[in-house]
Order: C-alpha cells, then sequence, then structure tokens
C-alpha cells in the first residue's frame, strides 16, 4: 500500500485536538468518531505528536496506546517518509506494523528536527515550524478531497459499463428464446409432414384392397407413396393393408409432436431439499452480524484494499492468489486457516480447491461483515454498491455457509444467507 492510501486510514491532524486526556496515561488523548476509536500521543509542547488510525473497539485502541509506549523510545522504530512534498514521522511495532504517525511536516530537516524532539534530544520546537505542520495538514486534506471526487467519478463510469453490460446479457437471452421457438416451430412442422406423408399411403394401400405381398410388384418396396397410388387397381386380398394405415396414427399416439410453448401443459415442478446454514452455531467474529440497526452504508469498495483488485481474475487465478498470501505470511495462515475451519474444512485452506469459488454478484441492500485493509479488520456494513462493486467470488462452505471475497478490493465478505428456521 503507498503512502497516500496509509494517509488515508487517518483523520486530519485538526480532528486529534481538544480531546480529553486517557485516566493512565495522561500525555495521550482519546475519542472516538463514527464508531471508530482513536487515540493521540501529546509531545511537550501539549500539541498532538502522534496519531493513531481508527480501531473496532475501545480495548483494541488501548492496546495501541501501549504499543506506543513500548516503542516510542526505540529511536530504529522511527522512520521518514514522504507523500505529495509532505514528510511524515511513522511508528511502528517489533513486527514491522505501523502504530502511530505524525502530521504532515513542510521539509525534511523539519521532520528530522521534529523526530529529534519527540525522542528527547531536543529540548524545544519552534512555534514555526508547529505551523508548517498545520499548513502541510491542511494541504493534504484537500489532496484527499480531489482524490475523492476522481474516484467518485471512475466509480459513475464503472455503473455506466456494468449497466450496458446488463441490456446487453438481456438482449443476448431474448436472442436465445427466439431460437428455441423457431426450432421448436420446426420440429412440429417436420412432424406433421411426416404423419400427412404415411397417413396418405396408408390410405392408398386400403384402396389396394388384399393386396399379398407375394402379389406386390417389387418397385414398390422402395417406391413409396407416389408408386403405391399407382398400383390402386391391383387384386384385392388380404389384411395387412388395415395394418399399414393403422401404423402411422399409432406412431403419432406414441411419439406425439412437439407443442408451442403457448399451448403445452404445464410442467409440474420439481422439489428439491434445500440445505441450510445453522447461522446460529457459528462462533468466528467475522460470522458473527451485530444486532444493532442500521449499520453505516458503504456505496463505494477500494479505499482499504485486503487483496487487492480482482476484476481480471478467474476463479482459480483468485485461488492461487489466497494460497500464495496463505504460503508467504503466518498471519495470512491464521486468518484463512479461521474462515476455512468455521465453514467446515477440518484442516483449514489447506483443504480448499479451486473449483469451491464461483463467481456471483451479491444481492444489494444486505447488512454484512466487511474487512477492510491489510490487516483484516471487519467492519458491519450495509452494503449499497452499485455495478463492479456488488461482484464477488463465493467459496462454498461444507456446512452450507458459503463466504465472500469481493473483486474490487479483495475484501472479505459474510452475510446471513440461506440460515435454518427453527420450528
Amino acid at each position: 500500500m503507498d503512502n497516500k492510501k496509509k494517509q488515508d486510514d487517518y483523520l486530519g491532524l485538526t480532528d486529534y485536538q481538544g480531546h480529553s486526556k486517557n485516566e493512565k496515561h495522561s500525555d495521550f488523548t482519546i475519542f472516538s468518531k463514527d464508531g471508530e476509536h482513536y487515540f493521540a500521543m501529546l509531545d511537550k509542547n501539549g500539541d498532538v505528536g502522534l496519531r493513531s488510525e481508527g480501531y473496532g473497539s475501545e480495548s483494541a485502541r488501548d492496546n495501541g496506546i501501549e504499543s506506543v509506549i513500548k516503542n516510542r523510545t526505540i529511536e530504529e522504530r522511527f522512520s521518514i517518509s514522504e507523500s505529495h512534498k509532505r514528510f511524515f514521522i511513522s511508528l511502528k511495532a517489533g513486527n514491522h506494523q505501523e502504530i502511530a504517525k505524525s502530521g504532515a511536516l513542510a521539509s525534511q530537516s523539519e521532520a528530522d528536527s521534529y523526530l529529534a524532539f519527540l525522542l528527547g534530544k531536543s529540548k524545544s520546537y519552534g512555534k514555526a515550524t508547529a505551523s508548517g505542520v498545520a499548513a502541510a495538514a491542511a494541504t493534504t486534506a484537500v489532496s484527499g478531497r480531489i482524490i475523492s471526487v476522481k474516484r467518485n467519478q471512475i466509480g459513475e463510469t464503472r455503473n455506466v459499463i456494468s449497466e450496458k453490460r446488463n441490456q446487453i446479457g438481456e438482449t443476448r437471452n431474448q436472442i436465445g428464446e427466439n431460437r428455441k421457438q423457431i426450432g421448436e416451430t420446426r420440429n412440429l412442422v417436420n412432424t406433421n409432414q411426416r404423419v400427412t406423408k404415411y397417413a396418405a399411403a396408408g390410405a392408398s394401400m386400403a384402396a389396394l384392397g388384399a393386396m399379398t405381398f407375394a402379389e406386390m410388384p417389387a418397385s414398390l418396396s422402395t417406391g413409396g407413396p407416389a408408386k403405391i397410388k399407382a398400383a390402386v387397381p391391383a387384386k384385392v386380398g388380404g389384411w395387412w393393408p388395415l395394418l399399414l394405415f393403422l401404423l402411422p396414427l399409432l406412431l403419432f399416439i406414441k411419439c406425439p409432436p412437439v407443442l408451442p410453448a403457448a399451448i403445452a401443459f404445464k410442467a409440474v415442478p420439481i422439489v428439491v431439499p434445500v440445505t441450510t446454514c445453522d447461522c446460529e452455531a457459528l462462533t468466528h467474529p467475522i460470522f458473527k452480524i451485530p444486532n444493532e440497526e442500521p449499520p453505516k452504508s458503504t456505496t463505494m469498495l477500494g479505499r482499504a484494499p485486503e487483496y487487492g483488485n480482482s476484476h481480471g481474475l478467474s476463479t482459480v487465478q483468485f485461488y492461487n492468489k489466497l494460497k500464495k498470501a496463505y504460503d508467504g505470511s503466518a498471519m495470512e495462515r491464521t486468518f484463512l486457516d479461521g474462515i476455512f475451519k468455521q465453514m467446515g474444512y477440518e484442516n483449514g485452506f489447506k483443504d480448499a480447491t479451486a473449483d469451491l469459488f464461483t463467481e456471483v454478484t451479491i444481492p444489494r441492500g444486505i447488512n454484512a461483515n466487511l474487512g477492510t485493509k491489510k490487516t483484516h479488520k471487519t467492519v458491519y456494513r450495509k452494503m449499497m454498491t452499485k455495478g463492479l462493486d456488488r461482484e464477488a467470488f463465493r467459496i462454498k462452505a461444507l456446512n452450507y455457509c458459503d463466504f465472500h471475497f469481493m473483486k474490487t478490493c479483495g475484501n472479505h465478505m459474510y452475510y446471513r444467507e440461506n440460515c435454518k428456521v427453527e420450528s
């Protein structure tokens, strides 16, 4: 993930200012916004020195504060990065996961000076530099708004393309129905022609009377109805002409022609047993849908990707993408094994195969647990996405509790589908 996308996971610097201090650590402030929990580490001047991303719970936020306290005295855990000609100080934990970040600084020298101040190597930090921080934050906020507008425009374009594809698909379906009706009509015409042909032959044989096989001219055996009619003046005798006359009628009754759909008998529907998911028995947090209503709405995907854009991938290629992540990271193995074991696979992701994956379009307006960020956080959302943002890979579960990954961002998604109803 690049610096710009990481910046999107933080609020603006002004959002962290003016909040109440943490009871346990006086140099930290805490607050909540839009259901997420944040903290800020104050420098010796009482200004916001480092800020956190949003956490899903207060306990997770408090763990983040403890991690900052543990690592902020270790100089090697700090780094300075550049984005849009602005500089940011990052603090990482021992596992190289970023746990806090400064506001924007105007230059490399200012970033170096402020880092020395945070580490206690410098006793002061000038107000001029602090104003530079505020100006940089304002510039970053404007850039974020411009990027958001561009993303909205891209989303609208995707929706238009999706609608066009739907129209093309409906046209193809209509053409297929027309071809099917034409084929049925042709079958009916051919059947009627055969019945008429052999009924005429039978009538001619009735007129021939009782001609025996021995008396029948050899040419009639291959001549068809025309030659039979030419032999009408033949001698009468025997019973077989009547059988020839009745045979086509018996065949017609035995194998009736295919009727057009407009007059065909109504088919009796086949009842297929429905297999269901015991949704209440699921224990993994990703599969536990909260009861609170209403959830926040998600209208666009891609802002906090998990496995990245996967629209160009087949089901086999997406399976291989997950397998590569699984083989390369202990965190990914823990995450994917937990999901697949919950779906009934005893050995977790090791039991997965590419044929378990299918491409689907999820219903719009469902309430779901949606993944966010590469750290596999889960948030509760109403899925109000459109077009390509509704396309997903479905994974078939042994216990019928199927799971999804969204194509636009590769984020996991689960909603209560096909749940067992207690009688």
